[in-house]
């Protein structure tokens, strides 16, 4: 498997926010996954390189469930571990060796990382333009993500990557059905 879903839970929507969380999952574009990654990140390692939090997205926060917040505060590891750990997991071993990276907006998820691992003084694992965006494929299938059964923690990073590879294989599906 050379796709991999990444998905952030974040305290701001630019690039140089605090992160919270970040999941991972191999995966083909029929929707079977591999290897799964999540990791909760200590958020003083955060504001200690420089990660700011947007107030917005905090009051945001507040808002959501009350199982995705405690979900953040399991496990905490500080940044520059989590970095390594994730380009470790995505240039894989055996059949799982990352490629492509795929998110929820290419605009988003990509570039908060981008700039989370270069506060820590790395890069990314993935070529720039080896990025894939799932809102492109819905739009380009026909396809309404949010007519999908969700499973899974809503904001929880590792389901909102499993969620969305099983969006992107209902849509690639359909598309190849209509085609």
């Amino acid at each position: 498997m050379k796709h991999v879903m990444l998905d952030l839970e974040t305290m701001g929507t630019r690039p140089g926010s605090m992160i919270l969380s970040i999941g991972a999952v191999f995966f083909d574009l029929d929707g079977k996954t591999g290897e799964t990654f999540y990791r909760n990140i200590d958020p003083q390692t955060c504001t200690a390189v420089g990660l700011t939090v947007d107030p917005q997205t905090k009051a945001w926060w507040m808002r959501q469930s009350q199982a995705a917040r405690d979900a953040l505060a399991v496990d905490r590891r500080p940044l520059a571990h989590v970095v390594r750990d994730f380009a470790s997991f995505f240039r894989g071993s055996g059949f799982c060796r990352g490629e492509f990276v795929w998110a929820q907006g290419a605009t988003f998820d990509p570039p908060l990382w981008e700039a989370a691992a270069a506060a820590v003084g790395c890069s990314t694992p993935w070529k720039f333009w080896n990025a894939r965006d799932t809102r492109t494929v819905y739009d380009i299938c026909g396809f309404d993500y949010k007519s999908m059964p969700r499973e899974g923690v809503y904001h929880n990073a590792l389901d909102d990557c499993l969620t969305q590879v099983k969006a992107v294989a209902a849509a690639l599906s359909k598309f190849r059905v209509a085609a």
